[in-house]
Parts: structure tokens; sequence; C-alpha cells
């Protein structure tokens, strides 16, 4: 299954009562949720965060996505998120296309951070 909520931001008391409710009826009878991916913008700074844990706190996330990490983005959230969440990025969003979509690899991601390109 996947939510889409749209850019619908986590304050939105409604909207997290809504996901936590997809959340255990999925979860009902035969259904088992195994993963539970929540895709963070990488231009969202810190706002990201704070997204993750009330996203967290409802959904129970299991990992994240960081998209947009092909532009001027550094994705310095990786290491909120890990650090005080204890959820691991699990892909990264290159650029727009679905092939795009890779695997998160912690060493590659310190290195760029640290080259001039």
């Amino acid at each position: 299954m996947l939510a889409d909520t749209a850019g619908r931001l986590h304050t939105k008391t409604n909207l997290m009562d809504e996901l936590r409710k997809v959340r255990r009826v999925a979860a009902k009878g035969d259904g088992r949720v195994t993963e539970v991916l929540l895709v963070i913008d990488a231009t969202t700074g810190q706002n990201g965060l704070t997204q993750a844990r009330e996203f967290g706190d409802a959904t129970e996330v299991t990992g994240v996505v960081l998209t947009k990490l092909d532009g001027s983005a550094k994705g310095g959230i990786v290491f909120a998120i890990e650090t005080e969440l204890g959820l691991p990025v699990k892909l990264v969003g290159l650029g727009e296309t679905m092939g795009d979509l890779v695997a998160f690899r912690p060493a590659e991601f310190v290195d760029a951070l640290f080259s001039d390109h």
C-alpha cells in the first residue's frame, strides 16, 4: 500500500489520525505491515527531523527515503534522523526518475559530503 500525504504537514491532526487508522487496518486479521518508509525531501533541513518524528509516531516508520540529493542539498538530515530517531536511510533519490532511486551507501554519502563536487 502507498499512502501519499501530498505534501501535507505533520501538524495536521486529522491527517495523522487517518494514518494511524490506515496502519491499524493494514495490520488487522491476516494483514501484516513489513515496512513503512517515510519519504523526505533533502532540502527540508531540520523540518525533516520533525516530520520523521511525527510520522514515525503515527505509523511506526521503519526507514527513510531521502530525495533530491542531486541538487545543492547536502542531506545532513541523515545524521539527525539516524542518531535521534534510530531510523535508517534505506534509499536516496539522485534524480527525477525511478532509476535514480538507489540504495543508500553511507560511506559514499560521507565521501560526497567532503568532496569538491
